[in-house]
């Protein structure tokens, strides 16, 4: 009877015991964390909540010839901190290709992932020796000298009159009105570093519009492709005949260097026309080049029946013109607009001058050549 207490007792006592190991061993958290049963290489942890082993454990693989295995090893010091894993030479082998094509397949994807994806601009940063590149530094660092000289004069008033006149009704008698008037005279000279500098010279009372300049004008050093860079007022020179120098240029102009080619470009509008005069017996004589080809309907007009009858046939091969004709000499009349009565000449434009065949039957043809001649006719 003692017998069979003490093995009640005892079946009870395990019991208990046991429920309190189960209690223990149950996790209370939402997302239960689970130790692996096997070892890393095979059964890796693919839940991203799981704890990672911590860097005091060295894990590293080692083939064993004699048994031909690789096992898995897990240390804390010299300490085994779980048991080696055998692993034959297949199964090693068919789990290092499946992990290979799996992070093969991941590098392609991100990859493609990345060449979809909208790329973010980088973050702009000014440094201070981009400045110090640019615009060149002297002794004493980087200067920035502006030097304005000038003066604004400025005139208001208010001018009236008052006409005693009684002929003129009462609101016309008096009239006025303000008078305003402003003049400017500028010169500055402003640089920034040694190399871009800022002349600027205006004047509203200038007579001469070269006078007003308004120059921006960059020297680079001996080692930049960049030699002169300037805007505004500029020249250009040149060394060929097939494009001459010119003067008094607004716009932009650039003398690059590539080793030892030297490449200058202008882009400008000229603000000068360059003429000659000769004076020759006390009158003024003038050298004008008109280009056959250059006629407009209804604007420009021919000299004779003959240049109208011979326009397209002359015109038909350019740029080879096809005439017989050279004009020799030409008297062109200006206009009187002035009203000016000393030196003026009055002028008849008739329309069947010179004219073999003339318009008007009034007038006797006396050749038959085709050609505009004085005596053609008896005009």
């Amino acid at each position: 009877m003692d017998l069979k207490l003490r093995l009640a007792y005892l079946s009870v006592l395990l019991l208990l015991t046991a429920s309190d190991v189960v209690a223990q061993r149950k996790d209370t958290t939402r997302f239960p964390i689970n130790d692996r049963r096997g070892d890393g290489f095979t059964l890796p942890s693919r839940n991203p909540f799981d704890l990672r082993d911590t860097s005091l454990i060295k894990k590293k693989i080692e083939y064993d010839p004699r048994t031909r295995q690789y096992y898995v090893l897990e240390k804390i010091g010299k300490t085994y901190y779980r048991k080696p894993a055998a692993l034959s030479f297949d199964e090693f082998w068919k789990i290092s290709a499946r992990e290979s094509e799996a992070a093969y397949f991941k590098k392609r994807a991100d990859a493609l992932t990345a060449l979809n994806k909208k790329t973010s601009r980088p973050p702009y940063r000014v440094y201070d020796n981009l400045f110090d590149r640019i615009f060149g530094v002297g002794t004493n660092g980087l200067k920035v000298d502006i030097r304005p000289n000038g003066e604004v004069n400025v005139m208001a008033g208010y001018q009236g009159q008052n006409v005693n006149n009684p002929t003129l009704p009462e609101r016309a008698r008096r009239n006025g009105g303000f008078d305003f008037d402003m003049n400017l005279k500028l010169n500055v000279n402003a640089s920034i570093g040694d190399k871009l500098k800022f002349p600027i010279n205006y004047n509203t009372l200038s007579n001469l519009g070269f006078d007003n300049q308004l120059k921006l004008d960059y020297k680079g050093m001996d080692d930049e492709i960049i030699k002169t860079l300037e805007a505004g007022n500029i020249t250009f020179q040149s060394r060929s005949t097939l494009i001459p120098s010119a003067q008094n240029l607004f716009g932009a102009k650039a003398k690059l260097q590539f080793g030892k080619v030297f490449i200058t470009g202008a882009i400008a509008n000229q603000r000068s026309i360059r003429q000659s005069v000769a004076l020759q017996g006390g009158a003024a004589t003038q050298n004008f080049n008109k280009k056959l080809d250059d006629y407009e309907e209804n604007r420009h007009f021919l000299l004779g029946e003959y240049f109208k009858n011979n326009y397209n046939k002359a015109m038909s091969n350019l740029p080879v013109i096809q005439s017989q004709v050279q004009l020799q000499r030409i008297e062109v009349w200006v206009t009187n607009r002035t009203g000016a009565t000393t030196d003026a000449r009055d002028v008849v434009g008739l329309m069947d001058l010179g004219e073999s065949r003339p318009y008007n039957t009034n007038i006797r043809s006396l050749s038959s050549s085709e050609f505009t001649n004085n005596g053609n006719n008896d005009l």
